[in-house]
């Protein structure tokens, strides 16, 4: 039964967390360039991460790729962010991390023969974003104080912006190249 009732509060925890992040992105402006969104949630030993970026602050733009460059550059990063390994610093010896949930851009791409018949002026407000959640199931309590490397991979992110639960605490930061660690206290 204890283990049935750490689930629910799991759950209930994330579903929270959601709702939060919903409500902030419907009160502000939700994709900034430059910007990225973390959503945590620890609870015990266990750490589930949503990482939240416009496609620009990952690959440099957000259209469909047109160069080899670009295409290589796509991949790249759709490989980095489904190993989950590039996010926090040593954690991965401790914990199994596991991807949840994977959600990148989709381009529309227009093949040379076809007539283009869609509004520029619609495409020049498309956004793209990348949403990945990580799952981290550790052998022992994950450090509350979390080294985040999304500066180091990633240029075109400037700041974070983290809503988080840590056990029975929640809390709010801004995170950038110069103060890049996450305390959940």
């Amino acid at each position: 039964m204890r283990s049935t009732s750490k689930k629910i509060v799991f759950v209930f925890a994330l579903l929270f967390v959601a709702a939060s992040a919903n409500t902030l992105a419907q009160n502000t402006a939700s994709h900034v360039h430059g910007n990225a969104d973390l959503n945590v949630v620890l609870i015990e030993r266990q750490l589930q991460i949503e990482f939240v970026s416009p496609a620009v602050n990952l690959l440099g733009f957000e259209h469909p790729p047109v160069t080899e460059e670009e295409s290589t550059v796509l991949k790249d990063a759709i490989t980095q962010l489904q190993q989950s390994g590039w996010l926090i610093g040593d954690i991965s010896a401790t914990c199994q991390i596991s991807v949840q949930t994977f959600e990148a851009p989709i381009f529309n791409e227009h093949g040379h023969d076809e007539e283009h018949e869609h509004d520029s002026e619609h495409d020049s407000d498309a956004h793209s974003d990348f949403r990945v959640q990580y799952l981290y199931n550790c052998q022992t309590a994950p450090p509350t104080a979390l080294q985040i490397l999304a500066f180091d991979h990633y240029s075109g992110i400037e700041t974070l912006t983290v809503q988080w639960i840590a056990d029975q605490k929640q809390g709010y930061a801004k995170l950038n190249r110069e103060s890049p660690v996450l305390i959940l206290d």
